[in-house]
């Protein structure tokens, strides 16, 4: 009975998040950033701001936050389960492959967040962040499953690649070059770690 009524609290909480970030997405586009106001976001749902604040930060967290950290903590969780003879370099490929995207809506959120960007620039300290913590994520696995310093050029070179894969296929696809989101991050992926070399 207890794990029904936790399960249920916490669908209801994800229900929420969903909700809170459809509504500032659909209010940024409307309206604009600038002129929505977390009030604005908190009536659209029909909740208090007290509310909203339990799960953002702030309108700039909202934006990013959930999803992208969410995001990285997914990616965490399948690194750490790839088998311990695995090649770093194949486990990252292979968990960077298993969490593309290509769900419809959930691309063209993608879609309106970077559509916000482009129009806010002040607004890409929060994709930084995100694009950030992927970056050290992958160099702590690998250096980790290498057994070098995280400051080892192997590791982040590969954590390089994949952070660098993801934006220039991001901006390409957004920007109408790469109808394939995943195809275009595989791609990039695949060509930025040609002859990068284990240690040892």
């Amino acid at each position: 009975m207890t794990g029904r009524v936790i399960n249920r609290r916490e669908q209801h909480k994800q229900h929420t998040r969903e909700a809170l970030e459809d509504a500032a997405l659909a209010l940024f586009a409307r309206q604009g950033f600038e002129q929505t106001t977390v009030e604005d976001i908190a009536a659209e749902v029909g909740v208090s701001v007290r509310t909203f604040f339990r799960y953002y930060a702030s309108k700039q967290h909202v934006l990013f936050g959930d999803v992208g950290h969410s995001r990285v903590e997914q990616l965490r969780t399948a690194l750490a389960a790839r088998p311990d003879g695995e090649p770093p370099l194949e486990s990252v490929r292979a968990v960077l492959d298993g969490a593309d995207i290509t769900d419809e809506a959930q691309l063209a959120q993608i879609r309106a967040r970077l559509r916000l960007l482009t129009e806010q620039p002040t607004l890409l300290s929060a994709y930084l962040v995100i694009s950030e913590e992927l970056r050290s994520l992958v160099s702590r696995f690998v250096a980790a499953r290498c057994g070098v310093p995280e400051s080892h050029p192997y590791p982040l070179l590969v954590a390089g690649a994949a952070q660098a894969a993801w934006d220039s296929a991001l901006w390409s696809w957004a920007g109408g070059h790469s109808p394939d989101l995943a195809a275009a991050r595989r791609s990039a992926f695949a060509q930025l770690t040609v002859g990068i070399r284990a240690p040892g």
